[in-house]
C-alpha cells in the first residue's frame, strides 16, 4: 500500500536499483501492446536525472512523456508526488496520476488508485472503485492487491460482508507471496477477527512473515514463545523475536525486551554485560518515547534496579544509542 510522506521533501529516495525495480516488477509484459522498451526507451534521459536526485529537470521530462500518454512516465510522476522526490508531497495529485497511468494498464497504479477511491484523495471516494481496482492490480500480478479486496468484503466497508470471498481472495494473496496478506491472516486467527480463532494457523502465518519487515508480526510470534501458546516457554526466542519488533519501532515491543532482558539477566551466569546494556537500552527508549504514565513508571522503576548494577561509565555510550534509535524515521 502506497504511503504519503507528508510535510517534508524526501531526497535522495531514487536509485538506479528503484528504476529497475519498476520496469521489471510493476510493469507486467504481456499487459502492453507494445514492449516494454516502447515506454522505457524514450524515458532514458528522463530516469539518468532522476538517478543523479536532479529532481526538478527529471520531473519535467517525465512529464513531457507521460502527457504523450506515457504509462510508465504517468506512474513514475505520481510516485513523485506521492513520495515527495525534490518536492512536497501531494498526495491528491498523485492519486490523478495514479488514474492516468492505471488507465494504461500499469500494474503498481492500478493498485494505488485503488487506495485513493479507497481514501477519497484526487478523487471522491468509492469503495467499489477501490474494490475494482484492488481486483484489476491483482489479476496483473501484484498479490496484495487480492487482500486489499478481501478486507473490504470481509468488514462490509461499502459491501455486503462475504467472509467466504474475502477469506479466499487473502487467503490467495498471502499464498503467493503477499507480506502484508500474510500477516493480516496472523493477526486475523490470532484474535479470531474474520477467521475462527486458530493458534496454529496463526503460528504458521507468522512463521512465513516474522522479520524486519513487518515488527507487529514479530512481536506477535514473542507472544507465543513468551506465554507458552501451544508450546513451552522458550525466554530465548521470546527474546529474539521481541528484540526485532523493537528494532522496528514497534512501540509495543520496547517494555517486555527492557524487562525480559533484566530477567534474563538476574538468572545468567555469563554474557551479563551484554543484558545488563540491551536492559537498559530498551528501559531507556521506552522511557524516552511512551506516551503513557504507566510505561514511564515502569521504565523508571527500572532503570534504577538497573542503574545498581551497571557501571556510570556505561552510560553516555548507551544514551547516545538510544537517540540514534528514536531519531531515525
Amino acid at each position: 500500500m502506497t504511503k504519503s510522506c507528508k510535510g517534508q521533501i524526501i531526497q535522495g529516495r531514487l536509485t538506479t536499483g528503484l528504476v529497475v525495480f519498476i520496469l521489471l516488477i510493476l510493469l507486467k509484459p504481456p499487459v502492453f501492446a507494445n514492449n516494454i522498451d516502447d515506454w522505457a526507451g524514450p524515458l532514458s534521459n528522463a530516469q539518468a536525472l532522476l538517478a543523479k536526485q536532479q529532481y526538478k529537470a527529471a520531473l519535467i521530462a517525465f512529464k513531457e512523456q507521460a502527457n504523450l500518454e506515457n504509462g510508465l512516465a504517468q506512474f513514475t510522476v505520481a510516485l513523485f508526488y506521492d513520495l515527495g522526490w525534490g518536492i512536497i508531497p501531494n498526495r491528491s495529485t498523485a492519486c490523478q496520476w495514479y488514474q492516468k497511468a492505471a488507465k494504461n494498464n500499469m500494474p503498481g497504479a492500478m493498485q494505488s488508485l485503488g487506495q485513493c477511491f479507497f481514501e477519497g484523495q484526487g478523487v471522491k471516494q468509492n469503495k467499489k472503485l477501490a474494490y475494482h481496482w484492488f481486483i484489476k492490480a491483482f489479476e496483473q500480478g501484484i498479490p496484495s492487491g487480492a487482500c486489499q479486496a478481501g478486507e473490504l468484503l470481509l468488514s462490509g466497508d461499502g459491501f455486503k460482508v462475504d467472509l467466504m470471498a474475502g477469506q479466499r481472495l487473502c487467503l490467495d494473496a498471502a499464498q503467493q507471496g503477499s507480506i502484508s496478506a500474510q500477516n493480516k491472516l496472523a493477526q486475523w486467527y490470532f484474535y479470531g477477527q474474520y477467521f475462527p480463532q486458530d493458534y496454529q494457523q496463526a503460528f504458521n502465518w507468522l512463521q512465513h512473515v516474522a522479520s524486519e519487515k513487518s515488527p507487529s508480526s514479530a512481536y506477535l510470534l514473542a507472544q507465543f514463545y513468551d506465554q507458552g501458546i501451544g508450546m513451552n516457554v522458550d525466554e530465548k526466542e521470546a527474546l529474539h523475536w521481541y528484540e526485532i519488533a523493537a528494532l522496528g519501532k514497534y512501540k509495543k515491543a520496547y517494555m517486555p525486551t527492557a524487562l525480559l532482558y533484566w530477567q534474563v539477566f538476574t538468572k545468567a551466569q555469563i554474557n551479563k554485560d551484554r543484558l545488563l546494556a540491551k536492559s537498559y537500552l530498551w528501559a531507556t527508549i521506552l522511557s524516552h518515547s511512551s506516551e503513557q504514565l504507566e510505561d514511564k513508571a515502569v521504565a523508571k522503576q527500572l532503570l534504577v534496579r538497573i542503574m545498581e548494577k551497571m557501571p556510570e561509565t556505561w552510560q553516555e555510550s548507551l544514551d547516545e544509542k538510544s537517540v540514534n534509535h528514536l531519531a531515525v524515521p
